[in-house]
């Protein structure tokens, strides 16, 4: 995926991008009434895979609208990361897609990161979500 295509959807959105220091996290999402921003520690995130990952995790919050507090519950937070999570994988990495690539070839997180530019681990969860949710890839 273009670091470039996200950065238009951020634009069609109408989500600012800011660049600020971050304590315990790469990048978040701000939304208070109508003004969204996703906000990146550009000196955590290095290179466009990683900056790839940050973009498509915090618009997966914005498309599913699963936004807290910083002072939320932890239940809360887990609920709504994986709300976002689960948004951003059927949007950026769909199903459907996926198992396509499994049967050229791409079979491990890596190979389908690499295929998409994210991270591994990020993509190692899109796929345990979807080898649970769909039974497998065989169907």
């Amino acid at each position: 995926m273009e670091t470039t295509d996200l950065y238009r959807k951020m634009e069609e959105e109408n989500i600012h991008y800011i660049n600020h220091n971050l304590f315990s996290t790469d990048g978040m999402i701000a939304h208070y009434h109508d003004l969204t921003a996703i906000v990146v520690d550009d000196k955590k995130v290095k290179g466009q895979v990683a900056e790839n990952t940050v973009l498509i995790q915090e618009l997966g919050h914005y498309m599913a609208g699963a936004y807290y507090r910083t002072n939320s519950q932890y239940e809360l937070i887990e609920k709504m990361e994986h709300k976002a999570d689960k948004k951003a994988w059927e949007e950026f990495f769909p199903y459907e897609e996926i198992k396509a690539l499994m049967k050229k070839g791409l079979t491990t997180a890596t190979q389908l990161a690499e295929y998409y530019d994210v991270e591994a681990p990020y993509m190692a969860r899109c796929l345990n979500y979807y080898y649970n949710q769909y039974h497998g890839f065989d169907k």
